[in-house]
């Protein structure tokens, strides 16, 4: 187990999710199993994001990656996106095993993302990308019409956590969008962003790691907004950089601009939000949401 995860996980508790200690020590027997469900022999050391470890391995043969996930809300359907996406610009699904948060996958670079590239060249690519993984929503999936609420419930719950102009604004946004047409209709990727983006063999850019909703794909466009936020926050007009980014990114995936900046403006109001309510809050990631929610204001 590397120690780098371990540090990650010990002692935390993803919300609705598993306690990161027990989960630690449950792991090996979970990857152990599914080792030997699937036949795999392991052919590399064991990597790991943020919620999962990796392990390169053989399947009948052919190289496969495991990747086994820290149980959370976020990732319980994981499985059923990548599915319906059947590897049309995403990762491909070999199997899945839900009952161990287990998944075989197809290799891809894990050592290339798009923050290889300059960031106006990954909004093309990532919105490219919005436009391909189009489908259907799933039934199972959060839809955002409930978040909606939710999230204006939580705003209401903490009146002086965000500027108030920012609040107010917040909370009309989610009553408008809650009740756009098509608001849960469309399967989407809700954390899209250049580490979520890896280099392929079959293709060149492929996404990984989903947080499917049920929604309309504007809502996906806010992750490109706060990635590489040194970048907009040094830039010298954040509003136009990120502006810029948001109309490069709508113009590839066909997306509603307008739709996409109120969403935008909503999601980073929420990250603030959430951020105000942590132990020991990051100063600079809320100012950068807030300087974000100012930038896709008229």
């Amino acid at each position: 187990m590397p120690p780098s995860f371990a540090a990650v996980v010990e002692g935390h508790q993803p919300e609705g999710g598993v306690e990161g200690s027990d989960w630690l020590r449950d792991l090996p027997r979970l990857v152990h199993e599914c080792a030997e469900e699937w036949g795999l022999t392991p052919t590399g050391p064991v990597m790991h994001g943020v919620c999962a470890v990796v392990v390169p391995c053989l399947h009948d043969d052919a190289p496969v990656v495991l990747k086994v996930t820290w149980p959370h809300p976020e990732a319980a359907y994981e499985h059923l996106a990548l599915r319906a996406w059947d590897g049309e610009g995403a990762v491909r699904l070999v199997a899945a095993d839900p009952s161990r948060w287990a998944l075989l996958l197809e290799p891809l670079d894990a050592s290339r993302d798009l923050s290889a590239v300059g960031v106006d060249e990954s909004c093309r690519v990532i919105g490219s990308l919005l436009r391909r993984l189009d489908r259907p929503a799933l039934p199972q999936l959060v839809r955002l019409s409930d978040e909606c609420s939710r999230w204006s419930t939580k705003l209401a719950d903490h009146p002086h956590a965000l500027p108030r102009r920012i609040a107010d604004r917040a909370v009309a946004l989610l009553r408008q969008l809650a009740v756009v047409d098509g608001v849960d209709d469309r399967l989407v990727h809700a954390d899209l962003h250049d580490a979520n983006v890896l280099a392929g063999g079959r293709e060149p850019w492929l996404a990984i790691d989903p947080k499917p909703v049920a929604g309309v794909p504007e809502y996906a466009v806010a992750p490109l907004m706060w990635n590489r936020a040194d970048e907009a926050m040094s830039a010298s007009s954040t509003r136009n950089h990120l502006r810029r980014r948001l109309e490069i990114a709508c113009a590839a995936g066909d997306l509603d601009v307008a739709l996409a900046r109120d969403w935008t403006f909503v999601r980073c109001a929420i990250n603030a939000l959430d951020e105000a309510s942590e132990p020991d809050p990051d100063a600079d990631w809320m100012s950068a949401q807030i300087a974000i929610c100012k930038a896709m204001q008229d």
